[in-house]
């Protein structure tokens, strides 16, 4: 009985062995399907990388990214991060961040053990509790979101780089595309964009225009402390900026914070004549002979102050600025007696309220004032009895409303802005109860100029703008923005070309002698030898308006994360060009398309293309009105026909004679219609960040520019110039050549707008950027441009009839011609390379510097000689008399062959730096600084911002190989001293 049981017991026994075996084995199987072994682990995952931005571009800390596995990991400082996804499986990467929209990204199998980097861009969630309105933004080191072309100023750069007077617009300098402008009067505007005239240049103050209406230039000069940015854009391809045709400035305001900060200080420029004796200034460059300047001399005081009134729900900033200044003015011949001074007082104001209704809800009040006064107080041979003041003030009130809907994926702001401006040119010391006299010796020479001034403008602007934009989100990746913008403005302007009274031009026979200083209008004896005198007998009152109208529609398409189309058209419409005999232009529909590829979390390439319009200064039109058939008209009786001094025929006797008046030039509003000016824009360009803190940007870029007004001569002379045409001809000598003979009453000129003019700019800029850290910044940039144009202003004429173009034919007859204007631009700069760079050493130095090297501007030949005192007397060739803007554009006949702008003026570098000494006081800190200016004393003889009306150094007499006399040198060197307190 034992055996049986034994074996079964075995059998039994072995059976279950073997099932456990089998057990095991298929456990094990199992087992290792499921939970694979580690080396098997790292061959089946891979990681995936980036940088995770706001779709603007600046890194995003703190974001969460997770992958489909559930591993998930924060973006650190630089908005870096890196996370583990399985291996050979499609990903979807999840990506939260506070306040921006939540973003999922599908991402294609990545081989088991490989890498991939990404690039990842956020919408931000339309956020508008005042808290956020009032937050800073910082500038990216890569635009992640379109294809703008441009440069922007931190606060931080405002603040610590040295400028002249506080001027943050003299900065902008320095930004690529923008250079100083040369304009073609005293108040000409200081920026030239994209090689353009300075007229075309738009300004604005968070994102409200900005611009005087009647020749350009800012409205309202901010203060420096009210500053939070300043940015200028050459190429914008979005819609919401317009109309412009060469580029937009826009002045961001500083905003109340979370809690109270400012500064007060005082700032001098001591001048040649300083404390203890000590010559702080160089010597000017260019003197008549004899002078010795009384120098220059300026003070300058200012306060600011930005905080919570009722914390996270209502902030407030002001910022006030004074400064007092007296330059002496330079006389312009050897024959000088005395060196006068201008007396400079200006003020700049800026206040900002913004307040939380909600947290949805906030409105932004801002006012705005600047006053600049400059009081002449004689010069050269202008005795200060018969200068002028220069006074041009202006402000801006600001009411800007912001609504977030839709659970912050929709916003609508609404803006309304209020602006007055005055510009006018009052007698300094007299009135103009008083004519103009100029006292000259019995050879003719000019001994003084006394009286009053012989110049009348008045203008007065009062404009009205209101603005809604409204933008959505639709779908996944479409972000709609549609906007309507209005502006409507009142202009007032009182003008005439002499006195009221008349100008006298009278022999001194020895019979003037001075009663005091200098001679005055009281020493001249009624019975005094009248040679000329000169009235205008139709002083003008010009009242008119001028509106804008603007539409436009804009889609950001957010087509992947990491690649951005942004396509718009916008609308734009000038009521000037329906004055006159033009038809409204209203056919200006501006397509717009720009892509960014941010290709690696590093790089980004993109492009844009676009059609800009702009707007015509109101000038055009106020002077077509001013110059018209019942215009200003200036008469002059010489020799026996002038009368006896002081017995001149009145404005209103005159009146009476008008159809005797000698044929003079006379303006034709509009009688070939009138356009907007159009620019065609396209650039490429590529980005790359270099580490955390530098990066690299290359764009290439091209404006085109049609329709820019000029002037024309629909009665101009027909004989063209040739080669023997090189002697001065009497204002008669081309009469017999113009299709309507000059009659008594009649026009000899008649002149009127045409929009014709064309303009070209192409341009490399390289920017090279460190981003404000660790106590340091810098931003070069180096741009190789040419910039080409056949006008230079709205009062360009060409230098023979009509010959503007390069097909050598008359604009309006379309005859051959022997001369051309199309050349380079006055603002031409082949090369311009600038560095600006700000640097703290320790705690308590901080060192800044600029320096800017350009390649001389262009040097215009006209037809002339060059006298032994450096001066030029110019020739009229073809007879065709005075032409209205001349004195001011400089553009004069040039001799057969001779090209305009054919040469150029000395290259130029100038390096200006700062060094600034912190003091800790408690918790605020005193900084005592100096600036220099121009620390090389190197000699300027153009490239400086200016007005200099008929060219300076930049216009020459002769042909080219002849001498350049240079005249009207910048700055010599010059330092600056302040005392500023920072809580």
């Amino acid at each position: 009985m034992t055996r049986p049981v034994a074996v079964a017991t075995h059998v039994i026994f072995g059976e279950w062995c073997m099932r456990w075996t089998v057990s095991k084995w298929m456990v094990a199987v199992i087992a290792g399907a499921a939970f694979p072994s580690a080396s098997a682990i790292a061959q089946a995952t891979a990681v995936v990388s980036g940088v995770v931005r706001s779709q603007a571009g600046a890194p995003l800390h703190d974001a969460r990214v997770t992958s489909g596995a559930g591993d998930g990991t924060t973006t650190d400082l630089q908005g870096r991060f890196r996370v583990a996804v399985v291996a050979r499986m499609p990903v979807v990467l999840m990506v939260r961040a506070v306040g921006y929209t939540p973003l999922d990204i599908s991402i294609g199998a990545i081989a088991s053990g490989a890498s991939r980097e990404v690039g990842v861009t956020m919408r931000p969630l339309f956020v508008l509790d005042a808290v956020t309105v009032v937050a800073g933004r910082t500038r990216p080191l890569l635009n992640t979101e379109n294809a703008a072309l441009g440069g922007a100023l931190e606060e931080h750069e405002l603040q610590a780089l040295p400028s002249d007077a506080r001027d943050a617009l003299s900065l902008a300098f320095n930004l690529p595309g923008v250079a100083q402008a040369t304009g073609f009067f005293g108040d000409a505007p200081p920026l030239s964009i994209a090689g353009g005239n300075s007229l075309y240049s738009q300004y604005f103050v968070d994102g409200l225009n900005n611009t005087e209406g009647f020749l350009g230039g800012p409205r309202v000069e901010l203060p420096l402390s009210g500053l939070r940015r300043l940015e200028v854009l050459t190429s914008t391809y979005g819609v919401t900026h317009g109309p412009s045709a060469y580029g937009v400035v826009n002045q961001e305001t500083r905003a109340g914070g979370a809690s109270w900060s400012g500064d007060v200080f005082a700032m001098s420029r001591p001048g040649r004549d300083g404390p203890l004796g000590i010559s702080f200034d160089a010597a000017p460059k260019q003197l008549p002979s004899g002078v010795d300047p009384e120098g220059f001399q300026r003070v300058q005081l200012g306060a600011s102050a930005a905080g919570p009134i009722a914390r996270g729900r209502t902030f407030a900033s002001v910022a006030l600025e004074y400064s007092s200044e007296d330059e002496a003015r330079i006389g312009s011949t050897a024959q000088t007696q005395f060196t006068g001074v201008e007396r400079r007082q200006k003020v700049r104001g800026l206040g900002r309220i913004d307040h939380g209704w909600s947290p949805t809800q906030t409105t932004t009040l801002r006012v705005a004032y600047s006053n600049t006064d400059r009081a002449g107080a004689g010069s050269g041979l202008v005795v200060p009895e018969a200068d002028i003041t220069t006074r041009r003030i202006g402000s801006l009130t600001a009411l800007t409303h912001r609504t977030a809907l839709r659970g912050g994926q929709a916003s609508n702001t609404i803006s309304a802005q209020f602006g007055t401006f005055r510009w006018y040119f009052p007698p300094t010391r007299s009135d103009f109860t008083r004519p103009q006299v100029t006292i000259v010796a019995p050879d003719s020479s000019v001994q003084a100029i006394v009286g009053s001034s012989n110049f009348v403008f008045d203008e007065t602007e009062r404009q009205f703008e209101l603005r809604n934009v409204f933008e959505s989100v639709i779908g996944g990746g479409h972000t709609i923005r549609v906007g309507a913008e209005a502006t409507r403005s009142w202009f007032q302007l009182s003008g005439a070309s002499t006195n009221p009274n008349g100008s006298y031009t009278v022999f001194n026979d020895g019979n003037i002698r001075a009663s005091g200083e200098f001679l005055s209008i009281d020493d001249i004896p009624a019975d005094v030898r009248v040679q000329r005198y000169t009235i205008d007998a139709n002083q003008q009152q010009v009242d008119l308006t001028q509106t804008l109208l603007g539409a436009y529609v804009e889609d950001q398409w957010r087509v992947t994360p990491s690649l951005a189309v942004v396509a718009g058209i916008r609308w734009d419409y000038d009521d000037i060009t329906s004055r006159g005999a033009s038809s409204p232009d209203l056919d200006n529909f501006q397509p717009r398309l720009a892509v960014n590829w941010y290709r690696t979390p590093t790089t980004v390439i993109r492009a844009g293309a676009g059609i800009y319009t702009g707007k015509l200064p109101y000038a055009i039109y106020s002077d077509a009105v001013q110059f018209g058939p019942d215009g200003n008209a200036v008469v002059s009786f010489q020799g026996a026909s002038a009368p006896a001094f002081g017995q001149g025929l009145t404005r209103e006797a005159l009146q009476a004679r008008r159809g005797e008046l000698p044929a003079h030039e006379e303006r034709a509003l509009f009688a070939l219609g009138l356009s907007q000016p159009l620019s065609y824009q396209a650039s490429v360009g590529f980005q790359a960040q270099v580490g955390a803190r530098w990066a690299v940007t290359v764009d290439a870029t091209w404006v085109e520019t049609r329709r820019l007004p000029r002037s024309v001569d629909l009665n101009a002379i027909a004989r063209p110039l040739g080669v023997a045409d090189s002697v001065a001809r009497g204002v008669t000598f081309g009469d017999g050549s113009r299709p309507v003979a000059p009659a008594t009453g009649s026009f000899r000129r008649l002149t009127t707008t045409q929009s014709a003019g064309r303009g070209r700019y192409q341009a490399l800029v390289t920017t090279v950027r460190r981003q404000f850290g660790e106590a340091w910044s810098l931003d070069g940039n180096w741009a190789w441009l040419r910039a080409q144009n056949d006008t230079e202003d709205i009062n360009f004429n060409a230098t023979q009839a009509n010959c503007f173009g390069e097909d050598f034919r008359d604009a309006i007859t379309g005859v051959p011609c022997s001369t051309s204007e199309w050349a380079d631009a006055i603002n031409d700069r082949r090369h311009k390379v600038t560095l600006r760079a700000v640097y703290t050493v320790g705690s308590s130095l901080r060192l800044a510097a600029i320096g800017d090297w350009q390649t001389g501007q262009p040097v215009n030949r006209v037809a002339g000689r060059t006298n032994p005192d450096g001066s030029f007397s110019t020739f009229d060739l073809d007879g065709s008399g005075p032409i209205f803007g001349e004195g001011f554009v400089g553009n004069l006949d040039r001799f057969v062959g001779v090209g305009r702008n054919d040469e150029r003026l000395p290259n130029f570098l100038e390096f200006s730096a700062g060094a600034t000494y912190l003091m800790g006081v408690g918790a605020s800190l005193l900084e005592l600084r100096a600036d220099v200016f121009n620390v090389l004393n190197a000699t300027e003889w153009g490239n400086y911002a200016n007005g200099v009306p008929g060219g300076g150094s930049r216009t020459q007499a002769g042909r080219p190989g002849d001498p350049i006399v240079l005249r009207s040198p910048g700055r010599p060197r010059q330092v600056q001293l302040s005392a500023r307190y920072v809580f």
